[in-house]
């Protein structure tokens, strides 16, 4: 008798939450997607998180995140959401602005959002992006994939979003008073809201100091939200320095409590936790230049000179200099030549590398181009290639990792990719020797500024030169690297690993493009080495998961080919890439944001630790779709929290 009992309690206990869960979104469940925070303060469940400030039935809503159930307010007895204040125009915190728009709430921005928000904006930045060829017109060097160093735009512009909010604006509503604090960092357009609360004569004393609802400003002490998008370009540190900038005008304020959209609410110790965290981002900064780190951080830098002084940052438009009897230089461009006088060309660049070749060629009493060999993925350095004659005549020789993304430019995201394909002949790996005519070369893969890059070394006339690309550079040129930022792919510990590489190789001259081949020192690039492995320590420290090649990678996860050509009605097939640089596995839910573009799609995952993972993705086309190009953003979820990087895929429909 006891177990029928037991049996029976167990069927309706089963029946009972079998009830609760068909009834779907409970006045329970509401509730629950929002927590109180401080009186009159809500916080929504989820990250990025939303605010919403409440007085009597009303609320004004801070942040449109995707995980903001701003319906749900309803079930707390706030009848009327009286609008919305977005700190940026990244797309997971202002997710739900059209939604709202169309339910009659007033979306607000500030005034720089408008060009990543707009239509026009929007669409000018996915040009920059992804630029087109048009039948019958020669590229200029900057049509260049990814060369708008702005991230998470939306798909498409909203041009009801009243983007008007200004630096110092005062917002009245109700009792809430809320002042517009610029904060640029975490992006160009980034504002923070100051907000204080008429309260009775006993808290007034209070009410001076404001919550700040920061935005991502900052994710917890010491720690940026997805810290790429402080790459405002692909080689300084404006982005850092402005968040940095930004962190010590809110400590100015004295806050009493500061609400990020990303991390938990901060509460103690608030000045320090802010310059703490300033401090950090401007120590990242500092390592963005190896000369500032050589010169200022450990003196006494090293003494050595330019092979070509007048090359020096120079585009191809100088005479060739002779750098040694069979070794030539100008701008980007080095040629060898052989004792028969046929050619070696290192990086074709510009449309007057032709024109340079003859001049060189009649000059110097030369032979023709035999190889063209491409230093690294960037269009700058082999678009020249286009304006050489008899193309059929000579071949094309780089590294396996360089020739993918050039013969597919729109196949994944990478920075500085031409339109163009370019069809290479002959594929080199890692650690082989190839011969040409009277010279050898050792072959690197070589990544640094960017992870598409080859290193070569050679002996020329009797002098170990190594081949370095846009790598490194005399420390008064260019900060002395190219530089290293997220969207390029450009990571400080593989700069010093490269950097050890050319120590190892100890040749005489480093080869370094855009004019600035300059002696080897082997102190120089012993500092060369400790800054990559100083840098990505100083990155690692401000990652929320402790790893910049995670945190600091807006591609770690994208979709492959980035641009699927299909016809409207029909279907296409690509494939999601994850790369998992953390100790654990983690587990993700992926689903296209289609809107009217395809049907929907989702898919769970598990990425097994220092690893990474493939799956499958089918895009099923609407056949309403017109012709062109379509943005369909991927949403990346773990539990209810979004995932930093910036993943999309592009729909173009042919007819």
């Amino acid at each position: 008798m006891r177990r029928v009992l037991v049996a029976m309690l167990c069927v309706l206990i089963l029946s009972l939450v079998t009830w609760r869960a068909r009834r779907g979104l409970t006045s329970e469940n509401k509730t629950t997607t929002w927590q109180e925070v401080e009186p009159n303060v809500l916080r929504s469940i989820g990250s990025p998180s939303g605010y919403a400030l409440v007085d009597g039935d009303a609320a004004m809503l801070i942040g449109a995140a995707r995980s903001v159930d701003w319906r749900a307010l309803q079930s707390r007895g706030l009848t009327r959401i009286e609008g919305c204040l977005l700190t940026h125009h990244h797309r997971d915190t202002s997710a739900l602005a059209s939604e709202m728009i169309k339910a009659g709430i007033k979306v607000r921005a500030a005034k720089a959002s408008a060009e990543w928000l707009s239509k026009e904006g929007v669409g000018r930045f996915w040009k920059a992006c992804l630029p087109e060829l048009a039948p019958g017109r020669e590229p200029t060097l900057k049509e260049r994939t990814f060369n708008a160093f702005t991230y998470l735009v939306h798909a498409r512009g909203i041009d009801e979003i009243d983007c008007s909010l200004e630096e110092g604006q005062v917002i009245e509503w109700r009792s809430w008073t809320l002042r517009v604090i610029g904060t640029p960092g975490h992006s160009r357009d980034h504002i923070s809201f100051a907000a204080t609360r008429n309260q009775t004569a006993a808290k007034r004393i209070e009410s001076n100091s404001p919550i700040i609802f920061c935005g991502d400003a900052i994710a917890s002490r010491g720690k940026l939200w997805s810290p790429y998008t402080t790459d405002w370009d692909h080689w300084t540190d404006l982005g850092l320095k402005a968040s940095a900038e930004s962190l010590r005008k809110i400590a100015n304020l004295k806050p009493l409590r500061l609400y990020p959209e990303h991390g938990p609410v901060m509460k103690e110790d608030l000045a320090a936790a802010l310059e703490e965290t300033a401090s950090a981002l401007e120590e990242v900064g500092f390592l963005k230049s190896f000369e500032r780190f050589s010169k200022q951080r450990l003196g006494n830098e090293p003494k050595y000179d330019f092979l070509a002084k007048d090359q020096v940052a120079t585009a191809g438009e100088k005479p060739w200099t002779k750098l040694s009897p069979h070794l030539y230089l100008t701008g980007n461009t080095f040629v060898l030549r052989s004792e028969s006088g046929s050619l070696l060309v290192l990086d074709p660049f510009g449309a007057n590398l032709a024109d340079q070749i003859r001049r060189l060629q009649s000059d110097e009493q030369l032979g023709p181009i035999e190889v063209v060999l491409i230093s690294h993925a960037h269009n700058d350095h082999y678009v020249g290639l286009h304006q050489l004659p008899n193309r059929e005549s000579f071949q094309v020789w780089t590294l396996d990792e360089i020739a993918r993304p050039i013969a597919e430019p729109f196949g994944r995201t990478a920075f500085g990719l031409d339109a163009r394909s370019i069809r290479t002949d002959r594929w080199l790996k890692n650690g082989e020797t190839v011969v040409w005519r009277d010279f050898s070369f050792d072959v690197r893969h070589f990544p640094g500024q960017t992870y598409f890059t080859m290193g070569l070394l050679t002996t020329i006339d009797g002098r170990r030169g190594f081949f370095t690309a846009d790598n490194f550079f005399h420390a008064d040129q260019f900060s002395g690297s190219g530089g290293w930022s997220g969207r390029n792919r450009g990571w400080p510990d593989l700069y010093a690993k490269s950097a050890q590489a050319v120590l190892d190789a100890a040749p005489e001259w480093v080869l370094a493009e855009h004019g600035g081949a300059f002696e080897f020192n082997a102190e120089d690039f012993q500092r060369r080495v400790r800054w990559g492995q100083l840098a990505a320590k100083a990155a690692d420290s401000i990652s929320p998961s402790g790893s910049f090649r995670r945190d600091w990678h807006p591609s770690r996860i994208q979709v492959e080919p980035l641009v699927v050509k299909v016809r409207a009605g029909e279907t296409a097939k690509a494939s999601v890439v994850i790369e998992n640089p953390l100790t654990e596995a983690e587990s993700l839910r992926l689903q296209l944001d289609h809107g009217d573009v395809a049907t929907a799609w989702s898919k769970e995952v598990v990425v097994p630790a220092s690893s990474s993972a493939r799956v499958d993705l089918t895009i099923a086309v609407s056949e309403k779709l017109a012709p062109g190009r379509h943005v369909v953003p991927l949403i990346v979820t773990s539990n209810r929290d979004e995932d930093g990087a910036d993943s999309f895929v592009v729909v173009e429909v042919v007819e």
